[in-house]
């Protein structure tokens, strides 16, 4: 759980990538919950699946949550809370708030801004699993591009903040599944799954459960709770 103590930050100008220095940190040294790594520039960073993050003038910022009673089926709640995390921050980061567009989430992990702003915004989760129970976790969150410095320091602190209030609300998600739900527009279309390591699937998006995974109608009326894992894209169809 996170302290009422400031928990640590370590900035550095270049990174291998923000969550492999985050789980460096955890492993050799201990990290507490809420030690956070933001990095300026990453040589190898990856978004889900391993997709190359290529986006230039980027923040990378990733949080560690040491989850105290988050079961291993549930972990999916992962990208749920990351997701939110990201879509709040850069909501707060809005020079006109009264104009803003909320953000919205697409399941599992986009996050989009209507109309957009130019900027590509990738949410990512990693978790170290033990005996019956999540170890710890890495919730990071890239944004790019971020041409002012200004401009960097703001939404580098908001992650920073809203990282940290959902990796701690990890130790019981239901609230934040409950804030992730009202922003996920993903629900209530028709999509197309593809999975891993091949196939497809349609049907309705029903519901995001409590685990965290997507609840899927099918056009005979079977539902599925699939996991993130066992996705490789979603595809909103008309």
């Amino acid at each position: 759980m996170i302290t009422s103590a400031a928990p640590p930050t370590r900035t550095v100008p270049v990174a291998l990538s923000a969550e492999a220095l985050l789980h460096q940190w955890a492993r050799q040294s201990a990290a507490p919950a809420g030690a956070a790594v933001v990095a300026d520039s990453e040589i190898a960073a990856r978004k889900r699946g391993g997709v190359e993050w290529r986006t230039p003038q980027a923040v990378a910022v990733s949080v560690l949550a040491r989850p105290e009673s988050l079961d291993p089926d549930a972990v999916d709640a992962g990208w749920a809370a990351v997701s939110l995390a990201a879509a709040q921050a850069l909501d707060d980061c809005e020079e006109d708030a009264e104009r803003a567009a909320k953000r919205v989430c697409l399941w599992p992990d986009e996050v989009q801004r209507e109309p957009p702003d130019g900027r590509e915004t990738a949410p990512g989760f990693v978790c170290t699993l033990g005996p019956g129970r999540v170890e710890s976790a890495a919730l990071t969150v890239r944004v790019g591009p971020l041409a002012s410095a200004v401009e960097r320091r703001r939404v580098t602190a908001a992650l920073l903040r809203h990282l940290r209030e959902q990796a701690e609300g990890l130790n019981e998600p239901g609230p934040l599944i409950d804030a992730y739900r009202e922003r996920c527009a993903t629900l209530g279309r028709s999509v197309e799954l593809r999975m891993l390591p091949h196939g497809t699937m349609r049907g309705l998006a029903e519901d995001v459960d409590d685990k965290g995974r997507l609840v899927l109608k099918s056009p005979t009326g079977l539902t599925e709770r699939i996991m993130v894992a066992s996705l490789n894209e979603v595809r909103l169809l008309p």
